[in-house]
């Protein structure tokens, strides 16, 4: 929305004005960057919708710029008077003071025919499924939201109109504009609707049709209309339009009610907090993430095997270029507690003494404490000799084996858990529950058990957050490389060239994920075991190369 008016533009006071736009877009842009170098370091990058209002900032500083090269002054005048930029800037500041940011300008589609009179019909709707389908296939109507808060439950929408232009939009209507505020015969309240319909009423009005013909988490979002530039209280007749407003379902903040804007920097965390820092104190862990840390595939450079399936060779490529467990597993666990149920360490452990190696076994031996004797710092320690990555000091081993329903802590389930977790197996109704039970936060890379129960809570109704369970999903996953199966295709290898046993394979592959790494930062990462896992070893994997270069020099 366009900026109403401007001080008279000529000459130098027009260079002005131009200038100070310009200045003020150019200070807009780069708290958009400081904004995405947040989301960038608390890995939310992708997560964020920007990208739109990002390139609208800076195609108005583009314009600007190229205003300023403009000999046409009478042009230049008419461009600066209608500048998106105090629009611009509006919902900008309008952000940074939202908690839990998830988009910027986005497109809300809804069906206005919904069931959006009552919530009784919105129930039915929900639980027999039709609602989301027939959403799906119409997409009737659609409304932009400037800002979407709170995980999703909260809309800003934001509109420059003023006192005067309102007061042009009722006349437009058949108003009659000057009467005195306490006359009701200007203001009947038995006009219809469309007598009071001009834009920004029906805007409210898109906006709540939109919010209650959606949930997010079983709630209606919260709808909020800041209008920054009306001043309440000196016409009766835009009083009763923002009274209008307020009757449709949408909250309204004039002038008055705008609150400061913090600075970028101060509110960067609240806008969009680090993840992990609402994580519990405890964390439980499903049996996807044990497997995950004691991999191969998150400790050091695999190479594809033939025998690998499409899966695990996909794998290798995601490893090589996000590195789970310093990127993510390492900041998410922190120095907190870990715990997991007795189900998920059975399994875990069927998995590696199956199909696992010699690293991957002796990496969950040294997970789950196998030998008591040893202290936290000396497991760190060993765990060290087994990876290629620098283990946190503070990494809380071994992890704890609790029974699911530990301190009776499943007598605190709230009642939809039972109806939420019925079709889980086994061990997904252990681990998950134990969670919710206990209150702890379970950390899983099992998306479609997330999703399941996130599907199955969201056929309520209003639930509180507290009833939710606080769950993890770690984007990506990894399993175990494994061994090779009988009958395997076998790789072609020149003469010459030997397999290594499992420890020189992995002196080989902690060597090359030091060469990653070096890579990646730009310049060379220290190496914590600079003699390799033993001496002799590095002996051997010399002397092997040393053979190869000879046997096939030319």
């Amino acid at each position: 929305m366009a900026q109403d008016a401007t001080p008279e533009d000529a000459g130098p006071e027009l260079s002005s004005i131009l200038g100070d736009l310009t200045k003020r877009a150019q200070t807009l842009l780069a708290e958009l960057e400081v904004f995405k170098e947040h989301l960038r370091s608390i890995r939310l990058e992708a997560t964020i919708e920007m990208a739109h209002f990002r390139g609208t900032v800076q195609s108005e500083l583009n314009m600007l710029e190229r205003l300023a090269q403009k000999e046409d002054a009478n042009s230049a005048s008419h461009i600066v008077r209608s500048s998106n930029l105090p629009f611009l800037e509006t919902v900008w500041n309008s952000a940074k003071s939202s908690k839990n940011l998830t988009a910027l300008q986005k497109r809300m589609y809804y069906d206005p025919s919904g069931p959006d009179a009552d919530d009784t019909s919105t129930k039915k709707a929900i639980q027999n499924g039709r609602q989301r389908g027939k959403q799906r296939r119409l997409k009737a109507a659609s409304t932009i939201v400037d800002a979407v808060a709170d995980g999703g439950l909260s809309w800003t929408k934001v509109s420059l109109v003023t006192n005067t232009r309102l007061l042009f939009d009722l006349a437009k209507q058949g108003w009659e504009c000057g009467a005195s505020s306490d006359e009701d015969e200007d203001f009947p309240d038995d006009r219809s609707d469309d007598d009071r319909d001009v834009p920004i009423l029906k805007t409210a009005k898109e906006l709540a049709s939109a919010s209650r013909a959606m949930r997010i988490r079983t709630r209606h979002p919260k709808v909020t209309l800041v209008l920054p530039r009306i001043i309440p209280g000196v016409q009766g007749e835009i009083d009763k339009v923002l009274d209008d407003c307020r009757v449709a379902g949408v909250e309204v903040w004039c002038s008055a009610d705008m609150p400061e804007a913090p600075a970028i920097r101060d509110a960067q965390s609240i806008m969009v907090p680090d993840p992990f820092s609402g994580f519990t104190d405890t964390l439980n862990i499903d049996c996807t993430i044990l497997l995950a840390i004691v991999s191969e595939f998150s400790h050091a450079k695999v190479s594809k095997e033939p025998w690998f399936h499409k899966a695990l060779k996909r794998q290798v490529e995601i490893e090589d270029n996000e590195n789970l467990l310093p990127s993510l597993l390492y900041p998410a666990m922190g120095d907190r507690g870990l715990v997991c149920t007795q189900e998920a360490c059975k399994r875990m452990r069927e998995i590696v003494d199956t199909i696992g190696t010699a690293s991957e076994r002796a990496r969950t031996t040294i997970l789950m404490g196998d030998d008591d004797s040893k202290s936290r710092e000396e497991l760190v320690q060993e765990m060290q000799t087994w990876s290629a990555y620098e283990v946190p000091s503070t990494w809380q081993l071994p992890i704890r084996v609790v029974d699911q329903d530990e301190n009776n802590c499943q007598r605190n389930l709230p009642g939809e858990a039972a109806h939420v977790i019925r079709e889980q197996t086994d061990i997904n109704r252990s681990v998950f529950l134990h969670g919710w039970a206990a209150d702890r936060t379970t950390i899983t890379s099992n998306r479609s058990v997330v999703k399941q129960l996130e599907s199955e809570l969201e056929q309520y109704i209003d639930l509180a957050d507290a009833v939710w369970p606080k769950i993890w999903l770690c984007p990506t996953a990894r399993s175990l490389v494994g061994r090779e199966k009988r009958g395997a295709k076998k790789e072609d290898r020149k003469e010459g060239v030997w397999p290594m046993p499992d420890p020189l394979r992995r002196e080989e592959q902690r060597r090359n994920g030091l060469d990653v790494l070096s890579i990646r930062e730009g310049h060379e990462v220290e190496d914590l075991r600079p003699q390799g896992y033993a001496t002799e070893l590095a002996e051997v994997i010399a002397a092997k190369e040393a053979s190869k270069r000879e046997r096939f020099s030319p």
